[in-house]
This record gives C-alpha cells, sequence and structure tokens, in this order.
C-alpha cells in the first residue's frame, strides 16, 4: 500500500455511498464484439458474459484512477501483435457509432483515454515483451509492458533504456506523450530515444515510422499523443547501467525553506547529469499528515560529494536511499508513489526556474500559496472529507533539452532549447474518495495550476530563467503543458506554438483522412 494510501486509511472515514452502475453496452457494441470473436483470431472478453472473468475484470478496473473504472466496456480485446490490432480496426472500422479506447498500464488519470464505457477496450496487457536487438544497441518494447518490466529484462546485460520513474508506469503511455526520465539529462527524454515505432494507421494498414519511412509521422509521435494511430512497438536506445544510488526520504513541513531552496538551486546550479530529484509535498484537507517526499536518483554506485549536499544537510524522518539495482528503485518508487484505489486527477504546467535569489522567493511562494489554497480557499463547498494534495517540483535544467539535441537532431514536438533556459514542470495532483468529490476536485487542480502560471507572471514579467542566453520571456513557459502531466481540457498540443500544431494538424489528416483517431477514441485532439 502507497503511502497516499496508508495516510488515507487512517485519516479519513468513508461515508456510505450507493455504487454507480456504469451504462450498458449498446446493441451495435455488442454485434460489434461480436464481430472481433467470430472474424478474427484475437483473444476477447466480452460483456455480460465475462464481466467477473479476471481478464475482462482487470481490464476494466486496473487503473491509477478509479473514475476510469466506473465504465462496461462491451468487449475487452487482447492483441498479441499488431496484425490482431489491424484485424481489429477492419471491424471496427465498420462499426461507425462504437467507440475505442486503448490501455497500456493505465496510468493516464484522465477518464475516457484509456478506457472507455459501451465501447471496445483494446487492451495491450499481451504485448509487454522486451526484446534485445542482436548489436544490443536497441530494444524492441511491447506498449502493454510497465518500465520495471522493461529494465529488469535488459539488467542482465547491464544495459536499460530512456523510461518512467515509477516501475508500475506503462510503455505505451509515457512513450507517446515524451515522457521525462531520470536519466533525461544524460540522454535526452524517452521519446528523443525511439528509433522506430511499428503502428497501425486508421485504415488497419500495418507501418513502420521511422527517420527513412514515413518520417513526418515519426516526428509527430514524439509528443503527439494517441491520435494518429496505435502503436504496436517502440524500437528504443539500449544505454550502460548497473548499481545506481537512490529512493525516497521524506521530511516535515518545518524544513520547507531549506528543502525549496535546494530544490531551485539543484536546477540552477545542476551539478552533475547523472543526477535527478523529484520534489514533492503532501497534504490532507484536514491537514492532519503533511509531508515532502523527495525521490532521488544518481546514476552510480555511490553518490560523490557536491551532488546533493544541501539536501543531506536537512534533517529527514525516513529515508530508503541506497545504493541498489535501478529496476529495484522503480519497483521500491511504485510502492511509495503510485495511487490505486482513489479517483485521482494530475494537473500540469511549465514555469522558468529562475536565478536565486529571485527563484528561491519564488518557488518559497508558489509552495505558500499552495497550502493556503489546500487549507482554506480552494476547500469551500466541498461535499466530503478526504481530499489529498501533492504538489509537484519536476527540475528540467538546460542539460535536459542540450541532452535531447544530443541524441535527437530531429528534434522533438516540445520545442525546447538549452539556450531558453531552466524551466520547472509544475503540477498537482488531487485524490479522493468518490464521484460526489468530482467537481470539487477538477476545480481545485484547475485552479491551483492556474495560479501557479498567473503568479510567476504578475510578480516575475520579463524575467527570464536561469542559465537563459537566447530568445523571448515566454520561452520559460514553454510548452505550457507537458503532455504526461496533463488535465484532459488542456489545449497540450495548441502549446507547442502555431506552426507546430499546423504541421501536426495536416500530419493527422494525412495519415487519417476520415478521422477515425479524433471521432473514435478520447486524448488530446488536433481541433
Amino acid at each position: 500500500m502507497s503511502k497516499i494510501n496508508k495516510v488515507l486509511a487512517v485519516c479519513c472515514i468513508v461515508p456510505y455511498i450507493p455504487l454507480v452502475v456504469a451504462g450498458i453496452p449498446s446493441a451495435r457494441a455488442i454485434q460489434c464484439c461480436t464481430e472481433i470473436a467470430a472474424k478474427t483470431h484475437v483473444t476477447i472478453q466480452s460483456w455480460p458474459i465475462s464481466q467477473y472473468s479476471a481478464e475482462y475484470s482487470n481490464a476494466k478496473s486496473h487503473y491509477w484512477s478509479n473514475a476510469n473504472a466506473d465504465g462496461t466496456p462491451a468487449c475487452v480485446v487482447f492483441p498479441t501483435n499488431a496484425q490482431d490490432v489491424s484485424t481489429t480496426i477492419q471491424v471496427l472500422l465498420r462499426y461507425p457509432g462504437v467507440g475505442f479506447a486503448t490501455k497500456s498500464g493505465g496510468h493516464n488519470p484522465n477518464a475516457g483515454f484509456a478506457s472507455t464505457d459501451g465501447g471496445v477496450l483494446i487492451s495491450m496487457s499481451q504485448l509487454s515483451s522486451t526484446m534485445l536487438s542482436t548489436d544490443r544497441k536497441q530494444a524492441h518494447l511491447g506498449p502493454g509492458a510497465t518500465w520495471q518490466d522493461a529494465v529488469s529484462a535488459l539488467e542482465p546485460y547491464n544495459l536499460t533504456v530512456v523510461g518512467g520513474r515509477l516501475g508500475d508506469v506503462g510503455v505505451g503511455g509515457l512513450l507517446v506523450g515524451c515522457g521525462l526520465s531520470f536519466l533525461s539529462a544524460q540522454y535526452g527524454l524517452p521519446c528523443d530515444n525511439i528509433n522506430n515505432y511499428e503502428i497501425v494507421l486508421s485504415n488497419s494498414t500495418i507501418v513502420n515510422a521511422n527517420a527513412f519511412e514515413n518520417p513526418d509521422l515519426f516526428w509527430a509521435m514524439k509528443g503527439g499523443g494517441n491520435q494518429f494511430g496505435i502503436v504496436t512497438k517502440f524500437t528504443v536506445n539500449t544505454i550502460p547501467i548497473g548499481l545506481v544510488w537512490g529512493g525516497v526520504r521524506t521530511y516535515t513541513r518545518a524544513v520547507a525553506p531549506q528543502i525549496l531552496a535546494a530544490t531551485q538551486n539543484f536546477t540552477e546550479c545542476f551539478p552533475d547529469p547523472r543526477a535527478a530529484i523529484i520534489t514533492t509535498f503532501q497534504t490532507l484537507v484536514n491537514n492532519l499528515d503533511q509531508f515532502f517526499a523527495i525521490f532521488f536518483f544518481y546514476n552510480g554506485p555511490t553518490l560523490p560529494p557536491g551532488v546533493f549536499d544541501a539536501f543531506n544537510a536537512i534533517p529527514s524522518s525516513s529515508d530508503s536511499v541506497k545504493t541498489q539495482w535501478y529496476s529495484s528503485l522503480l519497483i521500491a518508487n511504485a510502492k511509495f508513489g503510485s495511487i490505486f484505489g482513489l479517483r485521482y486527477v494530475l494537473r500540469g504546467a511549465t514555469i522558468p526556474n529562475l536565478p536565486a535569489p529571485k527563484g528561491t522567493d519564488l518557488v518559497v511562494a508558489n509552495f505558500n500559496n499552495f497550502v493556503s489554497y489546500a487549507s482554506s480557499r480552494g476547500l469551500a463547498g466541498l461535499l466530503q472529507p478526504g481530499f489529498i494534495f501533492i504538489f509537484i517540483y519536476q527540475p528540467v535544467p538546460i542539460a535536459i533539452p542540450a541532452a535531447s539535441a544530443r541524441v535527437n537532431p530531429l528534434g522533438n514536438l516540445l520545442g525546447l532549447s538549452p539556450d531558453n533556459g531552466d524551466h520547472m514542470w509544475m503540477a498537482v495532483t488531487v485524490s479522493w474518495l468518490t464521484t460526489l468529490g468530482d467537481t470539487d476536485a477538477y476545480r481545485i487542480a484547475t485552479e491551483i495550476m492556474d495560479n501557479v502560471v498567473k503568479y510567476t507572471k504578475q510578480t516575475c514579467p520579463g524575467v527570464q530563467g536561469s542559465n537563459f542566453k537566447a530568445g523571448l520571456p515566454d520561452d520559460g513557459y514553454k510548452p505550457p503543458i507537458f503532455m504526461n502531466d496533463a488535465m484532459a481540457d488542456q489545449k497540450v498540443l495548441q502549446g507547442y506554438g502555431n506552426e507546430t500544431y499546423a504541421k501536426l494538424k495536416n500530419i493527422q489528416k494525412a495519415y487519417d483522412p476520415t478521422g477515425f483517431f479524433p471521432s473514435r477514441t478520447n486524448g488530446f485532439k488536433l481541433t
């Protein structure tokens, strides 16, 4: 059980709430599922016959956010290769009114992005292998794998891939959003390390997208989301790995000034490309528990002096940091930080990491604003107790876009440049118990993150991020939203800029002229 769930179980009294009954799949959707079962070789579990089977139940219910489990898929299909996905799409094309969703690891909290109520759920759980190329320079990853699966498979070869920071995050969902890794300051963003996408298009054809075949689609997939096709295999760079140093330390709220100053300084005076952190602060609505949790990482068995000295000088409440295998670190991070059993939203925003002392003042002010809001202003009219808030600082020092440029000269959609200075990818999560809290949670997450950007722009107009060299002040806010942290209403793709957005729309139309994906499955749209 994660720290979040332990706290909730101890501190909150759960009122009796009647179960929400999801919609019954339409006759047309059931007919579509019947045809998939009859005319393809794909394993399928259909409602209502299979609704209590382990396979159907797990596919329907195993999500980070319970809001995704509200729906009732007409059926769940379990492809084992690209051809299975292709034949499933061939049937779906004959049923234009039937929606569908594709599920990798189920960690996207946006209801309907990887779940469906009444449609066809394509579960990638059987497409989860990790295969090493003959020369061991690349790995072929199934979208249904988790990062702990992929990392564990490569570890005997002293190799790894640039991927997620919590082990139970799905490969597919993270990579189509571009991703952020503990290894990004050395090797770029996860999407920078993808050399080929095996992808099923809207007309059911199976193609490769790489620098030589379908290069426009290859470019669009590096942060473009799920509106271009269904990826059935990612071919990615492998990199050397051995024992690493890392884990989670927790701290009381009393040391907030020291923690926040250390986070700002780490970003501005980035000490070592092998190092990474995530700084988080958790609070319950009733203030019964408040603490910092910092995820530490160093790509090496021993931490050198000068990397985390400021953090090491702060007394911690608990400490799991140690030398361990990379897979063990990711598994432990998931046990601590993953969210299951609750409803949950995540909302992100980008701000510049300003130079000290103004930058230190800013991270402290945003923290104080968050605590004030979470304990008072945002809670008016709440229908129930039990809300949990996590405020997240994710440093993006200039070493990350510099590494991206080295690894991926063709570029990704995010448009990061080391000349534009250091960034901070901010995020907030809100977790709660029942559907009665949905409206409040969405409102609160929106207001918190909107206030972070508004406060930064109003308080520090025209101030550029630390290590800034060229460009405009607004470059410190680009991209406005990191897709992997985005809430459903956020305009992620539009935030890449007018030129990139227009190009993406043309590519999407070229590969999906009938609008199959935009009209039939949820995600961040090109509209």
